[in-house]
């Protein structure tokens, strides 16, 4: 049963577009909100990274933020602003999610009103149940803070937008790519560039022994930077192993393909520079594809635009003729569903599901140690995570 709640939010993003009468109605509208920040946000002993964010935080010592600090220095004042409120842990935390998630939540229906319970769908298995339940914090935060500074991107204000993304890096070293990316996010490229490219990074780094030596003679010798690759690249075996070949990337090279053809659709749909910035986005996503592919730790650069691609695919859907849209739905609804199966049965971090409300309720809070093993001894997953 803990499995198949995970399918729920999906089946209620995709059925809603069906009736008018939930679609149009406020009241279902904030009910649904309401419901998905619930389930997303209010995990307890589900997920990874919490053990030790926690462990972080109930350890905070502001000598360590001149040397030995457990993290980049935005991240580590934010706990420290919190802690000194006497706010606990799983407040900080919970509060912390729920912001993301609505800045999430927002965005997409600020970009795509028209199909953003299709983008939910969309969006949710491929990257919702990673931000947002095994939660890498401080990435996210990152993810966030870039999200609130398109706004400078589509109206050309660099200096706001570096800005932002000096305070994201703060949080989240990988944030520093995106000033380096800004050129691309509103320039109009030419489809057969994008083509181009990805053909030839796709080609010439299916070698990851390829990638890993170019990315290490790039930025080997970077401060902070390079301890966090090496450790990632050589250490942690989950993010290391990459992957050449998959289901996933069949689809995704399927996406692009779609994406392209329809290129003039997607910016239609969103009027003005929006459009093409959507655009953009989603392209500099599957550019950056091989590379999370081979490495899993340049995943976490694709997660910026993740959103952008999730409502490009949505507006992908919505150029179509209603037969070959239903098609389509349907096939985005059962890779929807392959993917939060992928993912619940190759982790223990997924199920068994608990929910912080749940605990709330009954007044007991199991103790660090009883939380820190629950999922590891009670999950019927947890082969999978050798």
């Amino acid at each position: 049963m803990s499995a198949v709640i995970y399918f729920v939010p999906i089946m209620l993003c995709a059925a809603t577009p069906f009736f008018k009468e939930l679609s149009d109605n406020r009241k279902w509208n904030i009910f649904l909100g309401v419901f998905l920040c619930l389930f997303y946000c209010f995990g307890y002993m589900t997920g990874t990274d919490w053990r030790v964010y926690e462990d972080w935080y109930c350890n905070l010592d502001f000598s360590r933020f001149y040397f030995n600090y457990f993290a980049e220095p935005g991240y580590y004042l934010y706990m420290m602003l919190f802690n000194s409120l006497g706010i606990g842990f799983w407040p900080f935390f919970i509060f912390t999610k729920v912001c993301i998630f609505i800045i999430i939540y927002k965005t997409i229906f600020d970009f795509c009103k028209e199909n953003g319970y299709v983008t939910l769908m969309y969006f949710l298995p491929w990257f919702g149940m990673y931000l947002l339940i095994d939660n890498p914090m401080r990435n996210c935060i990152a993810v966030a803070i870039f999200l609130l500074s398109v706004t400078y991107i589509i109206n050309h204000q660099f200096w706001k937008y570096l800005l932002c993304i000096l305070l994201a890096a703060s949080f989240h070293v990988s944030a520093l790519v995106m000033i380096v990316l800004y050129p691309l996010m509103n320039r109009n490229i030419s489809s057969w560039i994008y083509v181009t490219l990805f053909v030839l990074i796709n080609v010439i780094f299916a070698s990851r022994d390829l990638m890993v030596n170019l990315v290490l003679s790039v930025l080997g010798n970077v401060p902070y930077i390079s301890d966090k690759l090496i450790s990632y690249i050589f250490i942690n075996t989950d993010l290391a192993k990459g992957k050449l070949f998959s289901f996933g990337m069949m689809w995704q090279i399927g996406l692009f393909t779609l994406l392209i053809c329809y290129r003039e659709r997607i910016v239609q749909f969103i009027e003005g520079p929006k459009g093409q910035f959507v655009f953009s986005a989603a392209m500099l996503y599957m550019l950056f594809l091989r590379f999370g592919m081979s490495i899993e730790v340049f995943g976490r650069i694709q997660l910026y635009f993740s959103v952008f691609v999730a409502i490009a695919v949505g507006l992908v859907l919505l150029s179509f003729e209603y037969k070959s849209r239903i098609m389509f739905f349907s096939l985005m609804l059962a890779v929807s569903f392959y993917v939060c199966y992928d993912k619940i049965t190759g982790s223990f971090r997924y199920v068994p599901y608990t929910n912080v409300v749940d605990y709330m309720i009954k007044g007991d809070y199991p103790s660090y140690g009883e939380r820190f093993y629950y999922n590891y001894r009670t999950s019927p997953y947890k082969s999978a995570d050798k």
